[in-house]
């Protein structure tokens, strides 16, 4: 160490007290780091680890635009949010085990209003690799890509695919 142009020189136990309290800064600012780096709040907002024990219902807002595929230049990729019926508004998607049901709470809608969740239950399989949801109802099979789903969201889309272009269907739900 210098003092005024003065070298002095650090004595062992000078060194040695020295190096203990760099060496214990740095274990507790590496501990610091990773706890601040993996707070579970953080993980909250964007991952939920798959549909399971999941209630949703339907909303017709969009929080979050930047989740939606890809529309292509010159409109041969069009994006249409599916209008939910006021009548499926209350309806609860409950998501089991490998079993989707969907709940009307009372509210019965006229029948053929329903086009893809018809009341009643069904099995459903869920990849969250590829974020396809597979559902089964009594008229066949419909596949979604899932495009958002976190603590507060869920997003689903089907793509129609004709001559002129392409048209995905968004379905949007709400946590309830």
């Amino acid at each position: 160490m210098k003092f005024n142009g003065i070298t002095r020189i650090l004595t062992y136990n000078e060194k040695h007290n020295m190096y203990t309290k760099l060496k214990y800064l740095t274990y507790f600012s590496l501990i610091a780091l990773l706890f601040t780096g993996c707070s579970k709040d953080d993980n909250d907002e964007s991952a939920v680890a798959g549909l399971v024990d999941t209630t949703w219902v339907a909303t017709m807002t969009d929080d979050n635009h930047g989740t939606n595929p890809p529309v292509e230049e010159g409109g041969n990729v069009n994006n249409t949010y599916y209008q939910w019926k006021d009548c499926q508004m209350d309806d609860s998607f409950v998501f089991i085990k490998d079993r989707i049901t969907v709940d009307g709470n009372g509210t019965a809608c006229e029948d053929g209003a329903y086009h893809v969740f018809n009341t009643g239950s069904g099995p459903y399989s869920y990849d969250p690799e590829t974020k396809r949801l597979e559902v089964k109802d009594g008229e066949g099979v419909f596949h979604f890509d899932v495009y958002e789903l976190n603590k507060d969201r869920l997003k689903l889309g089907t793509t129609f695919y004709n001559r002129i272009g392409s048209n995905t269907i968004i379905f949007l739900f709400k946590r309830k």
